[in-house]
């Protein structure tokens, strides 16, 4: 065994601060790299942080609900020397993990009490604050002790507050989005009643929580459509060509064992779009009034997942191959379903791409992402006839949906832009080059 080594926290990316969700380990656990230590949070994704080393983990700093920033300590270690590194790698991480999990379990149920009892001490005295946000006196609430007592002295009704944190914890800024809804004059329940929805005199029903990740998206998404004047653009592009260019790459490509699917096209495509009418690739800062143009070509991809949606973002799209683009695709697109994306894969976006893929559809209408300007859509692909070489013969059409803030685009701007993204896609010779 060696001396005791510091582990930081290091690339939190754009977040000034991210919150540990859970503590994946505990002093005394013997650990192997890559191993998870804390799972962390953002407003845009979760991740679990690995271990850089092997080793006893000495002390555990950070606290479960806290939030650092990049250069804090979360563990103390005694690293491994190579063999018992390598031992340990190979044998003990079934039982390290299981460990870990029961960990976990007991911190859980411990936490679970002392929150409980601090619920059974709360301060009933009301003041008339509380005659409008309410009291919190009985609440049950899922909420620190600390956030508790910044609620208490606001006289705010944790009944009435939605918590954002694991387990549908209450952490401090769902409490003060609640005054300031109330103070803007709008509904602080959950719903207008300010009870739980019941639907048991209709039928049997069950309930499933919405990840944090789904209610950011759900609040990002509503405020998005309401501050941005969106007006959608809908248009269609002959593919057939890139199609047949396609379908010969991926027989170049199969012994490399790499996708490549008409999404990669569309995300090249629109790196050149962006660069013929840098208007779209910008965003509008409503603070200073300008309007601020971006001299790189970050694509960002809408994913789907069970967790809920991500916007993984691919970067200096305008240097990259096809073939770059294809791998890069696939890995993002993995480690969002595997909630394993980092805070280097997010945000700094010039425009996103919702694809429907083969779902279905003909077209829909995006919800620009801020502080974009613009979002594109792709719905299933549809085949019509058309006179090609004086024959009819089936093509191949992708629709397209372009949202544009409406602020920043006018209508004669978008409908030029998705020609000319058209125009690129039809013609394969300007994508190779």
């Amino acid at each position: 065994m060696s001396d005791v080594k510091t582990i930081s926290i290091t690339d939190i990316a754009e977040f000034d601060s991210v919150d540990v969700v859970e503590i994946l380990i505990k002093a005394g656990d013997e650990i192997v790299i890559d191993q998870p230590l804390v799972t962390i949070e953002s407003e845009k994704a979760m991740m679990d942080y690995p271990s850089p080393l092997a080793g006893v983990v000495e002390e555990v700093i950070v606290q479960g609900g806290s939030k650092i920033v990049e250069g804090d300590t979360l563990i103390t270690l005694r690293e491994f020397s190579d063999s018992k590194q390598n031992k340990s790698q190979s044998e003990g991480l079934p039982e390290l993990l299981q460990a870990s999990s029961d960990s976990r379990e007991s911190s859980s149920s411990r936490d679970d009490q002392a929150i409980l009892s601090d619920a059974a001490k709360q301060d009933t005295n009301k003041d008339p604050v509380q005659s409008n946000l309410g009291s919190n006196s009985s609440s049950s609430a899922y909420i620190s002790p600390g956030a508790h007592k910044y609620a208490r002295e606001l006289g705010v009704d944790l009944d009435n507050v939605q918590g954002s944190g694991r387990k549908h914890r209450i952490v401090k800024e769902d409490i003060q989005h609640h005054v300031r809804d109330y103070l803007q004059g709008k509904p602080t329940s959950k719903n207008k009643s300010g009870k739980a929805l019941d639907f048991s005199k209709y039928g049997n029903s069950s309930v499933k929580p919405l990840t944090k990740i789904q209610k950011l998206t759900a609040d990002n998404m509503l405020n998005a459509w309401q501050s941005i004047p969106h007006v959608t653009h809908f248009d269609q592009a002959d593919i057939t060509q890139l199609e047949k260019h396609r379908k010969h790459l991926l027989n170049q490509l199969a012994a490399k064992q790499i996708k490549l699917t008409p999404l990669v096209f569309v995300v090249k495509a629109l790196a050149a779009s962006l660069k013929k009418f840098p208007q779209f690739n910008s965003s509008l800062d409503s603070v200073t009034g300008t309007l601020i143009y971006k001299e790189f070509f970050h694509i960002g991809i809408a994913v789907d997942t069970e967790y809920g949606l991500f916007v993984p973002v691919l970067r200096d799209v305008d240097k990259k191959s096809i073939e770059q683009l294809a791998v890069e695709l696939v890995e993002i697109s993995t480690l969002a379903k595997q909630k394993k994306l980092a805070p280097k894969h997010m945000g700094g976006a010039s425009m996103t791409i919702s694809s429907l893929g083969n779902l279905g559809g003909q077209s829909f209408t995006p919800i620009i992402n801020p502080p974009e300007v613009a979002i594109l859509g792709l719905s299933r692909m549809s085949v019509k006839d058309k006179i090609y070489n004086s024959k009819i013969e089936p093509q191949k059409f992708l629709p397209l949906s372009l949202s544009y803030d409406h602020r920043v685009v006018n209508g004669a701007d978008a409908a030029k832009f998705c020609t000319y993204l058209i125009s690129v896609l039809e013609d394969i010779w300007k994508l190779i080059l």
